[in-house]
């Protein structure tokens, strides 16, 4: 259907979209992806008619009663002027805000407009109104508000719309009027659910098309080529020379590479793009600068926690750096605004959303802007890694400010970024400053993830005095990652957006400090942290791109000594980050992908970590061989003949159809008896049980080894593995194949009843974990542990299967007891543990549909390990 665009409120950094159908109809359009993209509903303008594929909204929470999901679109021809058919449709009620929403309009004490739940709520949650005396508007608040005058004070709406402000709208106008989502504070001052009042946005009568355009936002980009010249300029205070600044007030002696011609160009008021590696010294680029222009500099940043520490750093050093974010106070926010009205500030760090708001935007008019820094500027490019909508809105805020210089920042951006960049923000290219992404300090190694934990107990033990950081990818992964760390004897603080505010800067404090060596992080943790000592960066799980990659390990050895960056790989990884990646927005799932399978081919390939990475990024590494990485250390004399085992997987595949994974391909050379083995009669297979030589995970690297040296290569949306003309060369036996050595010890695999001896790493457990597995082991239930350690039923778990894993015996029959399922289910998910692997749970929850919780599940794993051990 068709639907004409007549309301755009502001949404946190989207917009809620309310229309007009051909049918008359009032509707709220919804992304079908609003979840998981950042921006939406900002495509759309008002006056845009859109042909849309929808559906009726699952959930219905009044007063949003005309929510419809939208699947697809397509923009047709817009109406200049929709006031006819918002007449015809959805006639505006006239006269004083008592009569809007059918008359259930209410007012607080400080005259704020609103529908009270008790009340009863109308069956639509945008109108339109002409009001019968001028609104008036009010800066007074943190957020703008429009009053309409009464004898007891007035009546109030809060501005939400995306126009900019005038002072009075007059008599008659007609008005977008929306109601907020239900709310109540939480001081327990009200009781009842409020659904308050929002001024979105008016229609002015537009003298000519030109003047439409501009008021409906659709201006061109600035360019410099029209600029005027700026030779005029006053020049600066002969004392007040950058190095000067940078000796007394930063505290270093000489500027760093293309520090100093980034700054010259900017106090010539010359638009600058600076492209510099994580640890260059980016920052000091604007900042000193700052400190030399008479007026305010406004730096735009997406990350809170990025402002925070800069402007800590920089309110340490004397400087007037504020910082206007979400989680201040209403009485902070103010009073931070009463200091940059009053000039006492000249550096204010701001969110892209916040900087947009009309009232931010007043603010600032009223001030001297001499210079508009826009960080992360990757966010701004759709080719980005980090592209976000609101960042192309920055746009409106050059021409607002047309003479203040415009600096854009970036540690990540390829060429082709880079050439976006400049074209949006309409800079020249020879006021490009890109510095050297070479960190040959940095030594770079990839390693097939087997046993994640040992493994970093293996990484840490040679580091046993080195602060670290270790990335996880989730929330989750870094709490179960940093509790393992510590009940093994190894301290180490958690890091992620999860935590308390407070948390997060005591533990960033902390490690700053050295009062705890590793920091066990998601990608929140390490923006703007200047530790120069930071010895090794470990990815334990794998980053999205290859620039979150290179912007992580940047944060390691920026004091020029030698640190060590390890990526554990896994195709696991691999399929999580595409499962995410489809459930994204449409628009950016290719870029997405794409960038993922440039990171997967970067991680296996094996050739120089160096030149690879350096070329994404455009530059040219000027050797054949770093020897500061994995790949360029491997010498021709360690390498093993690897042609039979090659020929034995290869065969495998090809025998399977080439239409399964790497998993699986490993459960039929070994003989698995799993479910799907059975059901698809590869037990019958040539290739099947033949490779009983080597363990689950030696295959897995073995494998790791056929993709890099491009045997194989492996589909990355559905994981599925295929020959290439190397690999069918290999087969016929026309090649031979060279390789890292595997260690050869024979394994066992559970369905085949063998007992044999096992490679399982021995892992040094802490004293709690030995002491609670075992006070199980002698009879004790897991609600007397839970009483005793004072804590949760998973916790005791975990704490158990790390005992049965290290190989220590737990009585089954008790551990089966614990179990809350039936024993047909826990046959099933032991089965599932059989097939997948007991390593990681989240593939097992979600074989099982997500049914089985991870307590139970860390149960199960107890159990299969308990089994595996009694076998032995």
């Amino acid at each position: 259907m068709r639907v004409l665009i007549v309301a755009k409120t502001r949404m946190g950094s989207g917009a809620c979209i309310g229309g007009i159908t051909q049918n008359g109809e009032s509707i709220r359009l919804i992304s079908a992806d609003m979840d998981a993209h950042d921006g939406a509903g900002l495509e759309y303008e008002i006056g845009d008619v859109w042909e849309i594929e929808t559906t009726s909204a699952p959930y219905i929470t009044p007063p949003h009663v005309e929510d419809i999901i939208v699947h697809r679109k397509r923009r047709l021809p817009s109406f200049r002027n929709p006031i006819a058919i918002i007449e015809r449709f959805m006639p505006p009620v006239v006269g004083s805000p008592v009569e809007l929403f059918e008359g259930l309009t209410q007012s607080t004490a400080k005259g704020s407009l609103y529908v009270a739940e008790s009340g009863g709520i109308p069956p639509y949650s945008t109108t339109f109104w002409r009001a019968d005396q001028p609104l008036v508007l009010d800066t007074t608040s943190k957020r703008i508000r429009y009053r309409y005058s009464t004898e007891d004070g007035g009546r109030t709406l809060t501005y939400v719309g995306f126009q900019e402000p005038i002072q009075t709208i007059p008599a008659g106008t007609l008005l977008r009027v929306s109601l907020a989502h239900r709310w109540r504070p939480d001081d327990g001052s009200v009781t009842e659910y409020r659904c308050y009042a929002q001024l979105s946005g008016w229609f002015l009568e537009a003298d000519d098309d030109r003047e439409l355009e501009q008021f409906m936002g659709h201006a061109s980009p600035p360019s410099e080529l029209d600029a005027p010249p700026q030779d005029d300029l006053p020049p600066l205070d002969d004392f007040a020379t950058p190095l000067h600044l940078l000796q007394t007030v930063f505290g270093y002696d000489e500027f760093r590479p293309l520090q100093e011609e980034s700054i010259n160009n900017i106090l010539e008021r010359r638009n600058t793009l600076i492209v510099m590696p994580t640890g260059s010294g980016k920052s000091l680029c604007y900042q000193l600068p700052a400190l030399l222009f008479d007026g305010l500099t406004v730096v735009v940043s997406p990350l809170i926690s990025l402002m925070q520490d800069q402007v800590m750093q920089l309110q340490q050093l004397s400087v007037s750096a504020v910082s206007l974010n979400s989680t201040l106070t209403h009485e902070e926010y103010v009073s931070i605004i009463h200091r940059i009205s009053s000039g006492a500030v000249k550096l204010l760090y701001i969110a892209p959303e916040t900087l947009l708001r009309p009232e931010t935007l007043l603010m600032l008019g009223r001030r001297q802007m001499d210079c508009l820094v826009i960080d992360e500027a990757h966010c701004i490019s759709e080719w980005g890694h980090d592209f976000r909508p609101e960042y192309h809105q920055l746009v409106q805020v050059r021409e607002r400010f047309p003479d203040a210089v415009c600096v854009a920042l970036t540690a990540t951006a390829t060429p082709r970024v880079r050439t976006d960049i400049r074209q949006i923000l309409g800079f020249r290219n020879e006021n490009e400053f890109i510095g050297s992404f070479d960190r040959p300090n940095l030594f770079i190694a990839v390693k097939p993830k087997v046993d994640i934990h040992q493994q970093i107990f293996d990484f840490l033990a040679t580091r046993c005095n080195q602060s670290g950081i270790i990335y996880c990818a989730t929330r989750r992964q870094v709490d179960d990652l940093q509790e393992i760390l510590v009940t093994n004897d190894i301290p180490a603080l958690p890091y992620h957006a999860g935590l308390d505010s407070e948390v997060r800067q005591q533990n960033q404090t902390a490690f700053s400090r050295d009062d705890v060596r590793i920091m066990v992080a998601t990608i929140a943790f390490g923006m703007g942290i200047d530790k120069p000592d930071v010895r090794f960066v470990v990815h334990a799980y794998l980053p999205k791109n290859i620039e979150c990659y290179y912007q992580e390990i940047g944060r390691a050895g920026r004091d020029g000594f030698r640190a060590d960056c390890l990526l554990l790989f896994s195709y696991g990884d691999v399929d999580t980050i595409q499962h995410f990646i489809q459930q994204g927005a449409v628009s950016e799932q290719a870029g997405r992908r794409e960038r993922l399978t440039t990171l997967v081919d970067w991680a296996t390939a094996a050739d120089c970590r160096r030149i690879g990475l350096l070329g994404y990024f455009g530059e040219e590494y000027g050797a054949d061989n770093c020897q500061m990485c994995d790949n360029c250390l491997i010498e021709a004399d360690e390498l093993v003949d690897l042609t039979v085992p090659a020929q034995q997987f290869l065969s495998c595949v090809f025998r399977t159809g080439q239409r399964f994974g790497v998993n699986h391909i490993i459960q039929v050379l070994r003989g698995s008896r799993a479910r799907r083995v059975l059901a698809l009669q590869h037990n019958e297979l040539s290739t099947y049980d033949i490779g009983r030589e080597y363990s689950t995970e030696q295959w897995r690297s073995l494998a790791h080894q056929f993709i890099q040296q491009h045997l194989l290569t492996r589909d990355i949306e559905h994981g599925s593995v295929q020959l290439t003309q190397n690999g069918w060369a290999v087969l016929r036996g026309e090649q031979q194949v060279w390789g890292n050595p595997v260690n050869t010890q024979v394994h066992r695999q559970i369905d085949t009843g063998e007992t044999t001896e096992s490679d399982r790493p021995t892992t040094v457990l802490s004293p709690r974990t030995q002491e609670i597995g075992e006070r199980f082991q002698s009879g004790e239930s897991v609600a007397e542990l839970m009483q005793d350690y004072d804590v949760n039923r998973e916790t005791i778990m975990r704490y158990l299967g790390r005992y049965v894993q290290a190989g220590n015996p737990l009585p089954v029959e008790q551990l089966h007891d614990e179990s809350t399922l039936s024993p047909e289910n826990r046959e099933r998910v032991l089965e599932i543990f059989d097939e997948l692997g007991p390593d990681r749970l989240r593939p097992i929850f979600e074989a099982l549909n997500e049914e089985i919780c991870y307590e139970e599940l860390h149960l199960i794993r107890a159990i299969y390990w308990s089994i595996r051990n009694s076998d032995s």
